[in-house]
């Protein structure tokens, strides 16, 4: 069939309209487990915990073998329909598993990725210049999972020149060499102008394509595709993916082995069609972390923007996402969109003679790490800080001031709470602690103004002598973020849209009040963690305000049930596993990929 991406690898002397798979192994690491018997459709081979694998030959899966297989062959004359999708039956004390420990994951990264020599990148470098020749590191799991992947394998890591430390850096050709765990690790910056990167970064990735992601724009005014969207895209997003993607190919060609290029984000869509065309023999991986819109949604773009994006992604042999939401939506734009051939059962696109796999990986927190951190003396301080005057009941959120997290709505449902419900005048409280983000781009700043605007309303028109409703914070500080994850009894997490929202696990694993979580239908923690959680719609304050009052009133027993089961739940599916599962597809998967076929 034909497709829009050059042509992938030839395999001499193979036949061309089937595909071949090396016997699989016992996955070392398991894949996502669940804590009670549930249906979900993450099921597969590829996926699955040990005590799952005799599902894999399951007549449902078998035939999904041969579906893909016949699809390959040109037999196909239609796909199957989402709901054909297998379902597996996770059996009783799947939970029991612990989660991997970082040594063991380093071990199993070293040897899966063995054959390979890794190149990972990204926009920002896991480490950060600053004065005299400091280097700070950039915070969070994702972090923490790619540096493994890094010092396990000696990988390289590419990324942009940001700052002027990084541009001195890139300009001077000089490498970036940043602590590891084993040695030092190498750090190589794409150099773009300072202009190019804010034509990239700060007028297509931020906004336009974040809000696109997001479902934030609003369509009767917004956006407007004029000269200046097509400069910034032009002279922006394509030419700093193409600089980026320079860089990795030259980094690449340094390696003993084969290339192995793991991307990550919407950041850089262009870039692994670049690098497919330099190095048409590379393995390529990308994963997503942001939610992947409807294909209805995405002709808010043109042609040439959307199917640049979508020729990108599928120049990868795997494409990871946070959600099986996301993947079906994948799956659907590449058919709406391109027209192309998907199997929605084996989550594959057959694209320019190749196959591209296209799998949810929830990303997870660093559990020990977060476990640490909440009992450190800092941590400690701001919790005594905080329980000054504090009320009975404490509802929390942590969030960046960012449009996608509805905090404004979040007010106005607590707002329509007190209206309710006078009898929780002076007995509960709203801490909210947001992180200001993105001051750069007017839509931001706009938001932030709005955001304390409603927080003073709410307090003239409820605030009394000794309690004020709604306590606002604006700063960046990590321990005092803990903090609050510690003290609640009740924590919101209502956003638009959201990839994952890693608040939603790192509060309720530290907790220390059995708190109950409202967590909105819209992110993708809600597929992992909902059915211990208060389910709300992001947009009805109605509802929102109902599911705060029976946050507050939830009985105790229930509320330490869920508690246990999320912290459970996150201790198996750490950032451990979110980097395993990505590591053992490669092994399992990327053999069948690249074969041409008719």
């Amino acid at each position: 069939m034909a497709g829009r991406a050059p042509a992938g690898r030839r395999v001499g002397g193979r036949r061309r309209d089937r595909l071949r798979r090396r016997p699989p192994a016992s996955p070392a690491v398991p894949g996502p487990v669940r804590l009670r018997p549930r249906h979900d459709d993450r099921a597969g081979p590829d996926g699955l915990h040990p005590q799952l694998v005799r599902h894999a030959r399951d007549p449902e899966h078998v035939r999904g073998r041969r579906h893909l297989r016949a699809a390959l062959a040109g037999r196909l004359n239609s796909t199957p329909a989402l709901n054909d999708i297998a379902d597996v039956i996770f059996p009783p004390g799947i939970g029991k598993v612990s989660a991997t420990s970082e040594g063991s994951i380093r071990r199993y990264t070293s040897r899966v990725l063995a054959p390979w020599s890794p190149v990972v990148a990204s926009n920002r470098a896991p480490f950060e210049p600053g004065p005299r020749g400091t280097l700070r590191r950039g915070s969070g799991g994702l972090v923490t999972a790619l540096l493994t992947v890094a010092e396990a394998t000696s990988a390289a890591w590419v990324a942009c020149a940001r700052t002027p430390a990084e541009r001195e850096r890139a300009s001077a050709g000089n490498i970036g060499f940043a602590p590891g765990g084993a040695g030092t690790l190498e750090v190589h910056y794409a150099n773009p102008s300072p202009d190019a990167y804010r034509w990239y970064y700060s007028v297509i990735a931020n906004p336009l394509l974040w809000f696109l992601h997001h479902y934030l724009w609003g369509l009767v005014d917004e956006p407007v595709i004029d000269d200046t969207i097509w400069k910034a895209w032009d002279r922006g997003y394509v030419a700093v993916n193409r600089l980026m993607a320079e860089k990795v190919v030259e980094v690449a060609a340094r390696g003993s082995r084969p290339p192995l290029v793991m991307t990550q984000d919407y950041q850089l869509y262009l870039a692994p069609r670049d690098i497919r065309r330099m190095l048409p023999d590379a393995t390529l991986q990308q994963f997503i972390h942001i939610p992947w819109p409807t294909p209805t949604y995405w002709k808010v773009l043109p042609h040439r923007m959307r199917d640049a994006i979508l020729e990108g992604v599928l120049a990868n042999d795997v494409v990871g996402f946070q959600s099986t939401l996301d993947v079906r939506n994948f799956l659907m734009s590449c058919e709406e969109l391109l027209n192309l051939r998907v199997d929605h059962r084996e989550r594959a696109v057959l694209y320019g003679g190749r196959v591209v796999w296209v799998r949810p990986y929830p990303i997870s927190i660093d559990v020990p790490a977060m476990e640490r951190l909440a009992a450190s003396p800092g941590v400690d301080h701001e919790i005594d800080d905080l329980r000054t005057n504090r009320p009975q009941k404490l509802i929390v959120r942590v969030d960046r001031t960012d449009p996608s997290k509805n905090i404004v709505r979040g007010f106005l449902a607590y707002e329509l709470l007190l209206r309710r419900h006078p009898e929780l005048h002076r007995v509960v409280q709203f801490f909210a602690f947001l992180q200001p983000s993105r001051q750069d781009i007017p839509a931001y700043r706009d938001y932030l103004a709005d955001i304390t605007r409603t927080a003073a309303r709410i307090n003239a028109a409820f605030g009394r002598r000794g309690w004020t409703p709604v306590r606002l914070e604006l700063a960046e500080n990590l321990r005092r973020a803990v903090a609050a994850y510690r003290d609640f009894d009740v924590l919101l997490v209502n956003p638009i849209y959201d990839g994952m929202n890693l608040v939603a696990k790192e509060a309720m694993v530290v907790n220390e009040r059995n708190g109950a979580l409202v967590l909105s239908e819209n992110a993708g923690a809600h597929e992992e963690l909902g059915e211990w959680a208060i389910s709300i719609n992001p947009f009805d304050v109605g509802a929102t305000a109902d599911a705060l009052h029976a946050a507050l009133h939830l009985p105790e027993t229930t509320r330490r049930t869920n508690g246990e089961a999320i912290r459970r739940w996150v201790r198996v599916n750490d950032i451990g596993r979110w980097l395993s599962l990505q590591i053992r597809d490669l092994r399992d998967l990327v053999p069948l990929s690249g074969h041409e076929v008719d």
